[in-house]
């Protein structure tokens, strides 16, 4: 089915989203990872819609969603929580699974915590929830950026996120060319035009300088996951630049039942690897939500 594009009104808020599937077939709520946005999911959108209903939208500081009216010092994980936790109310989404990748992730764990949303399975896609297992050597970067004051974190992650060429850095990594030559270039324009939208500069270093939040909360996450015991599918690119397969390996501690499957891409699955993507997801939900 077609996709169709969309803004919400959320408390002041327009926020974007992409859509394609049945009202009446369940529904699976898609977050996105950084520097991306929904974009990431529109070849999901368009191949997987013909069983579920797909809902992606565009977290606040990415995509098209307007940020105007947000001080930058509101950019917090917590914030991109309520915000979604918002846009899923104004849709009144009952969501039945849940796909969530990097940033997404760290969102979507707030909204399970919280039981903002209950769904009977859940995706993860390159995204961790245990503090040090299968970091790679950018990863052990957000350690050193939460005890660096924050004059000097900001001038270098200005430098390493918010250029293009830093964004083009984010988006093709250190993959081999057959594989980077995949990445869709629209992806980092988009960011670029986005970086240069009033705001998302601050918004975005804010979001930066709050990851510790994130692994703060690792520990309620764990045992939420090991309480709930979710039917899970981990989607993991081998060659990411910041995880290892070790930290997708690290969710069987508390969901031994996992599916794993891993590819030969990096944390960008959905631009290299869309069809193994596509055909494990559809494979996965098949089973889970009939």
């Amino acid at each position: 089915m077609q996709p169709t594009h969309g803004y919400a009104a959320v408390e002041g808020k327009r926020i974007f989203y992409r859509e394609a599937g049945s009202l009446n077939a369940p529904t699976v709520l898609l977050l996105h990872g950084s520097p991306s946005s929904s974009f990431q999911f529109r070849f999901v959108l368009q191949e997987l819609s013909d069983n579920w209903r797909l809902i992606a939208p565009d977290m606040p500081a990415f995509g098209f969603t307007e940020i105007v009216a947000d001080p930058p010092e509101s950019f917090t994980f917590d914030y991109l929580a309520l915000t979604v936790r918002q846009f899923i109310e104004r849709l009144r989404l009952t969501v039945d699974a849940a796909y969530l990748h990097d940033y997404g992730a760290q969102v979507g764990f707030r909204l399970l915590t919280s039981d903002v949303i209950r769904p009977k399975a859940l995706i993860i896609q390159n995204s961790e929830a245990y503090h040090g297992i299968g970091w790679r050597e950018p990863m052990w970067g957000v350690e050193k950026r939460l005890t660096t004051p924050r004059e000097k974190s900001s001038a270098r992650l200005r430098q390493a996120f918010l250029t293009k060429a830093g964004i083009e850095r984010e988006f093709t990594e250190d993959l081999p060319p057959d594989i980077a030559n995949k990445i869709d270039p629209a992806s980092v324009e988009l960011r670029w035009n986005k970086v240069n939208s009033p705001g998302t500069v601050e918004a975005t270093l804010n979001l930066l300088m709050d990851y510790g939040s994130n692994i703060e909360r690792y520990p309620q996450v764990q045992g939420y996951l090991r309480a709930k015991r979710f039917p899970t599918l981990l989607l993991w690119g081998e060659l990411d630049q910041y995880l290892s397969p070790d930290a997708a390996r690290a969710y069987r501690q508390d969901l031994p039942d996992a599916e794993l499957c891993f590819f030969g891409g990096g944390h960008w699955l959905l631009e290299s690897h869309i069809k193994e993507v596509n055909a494990a997801v559809r494979d996965f939900l098949s089973t889970r939500l009939k």
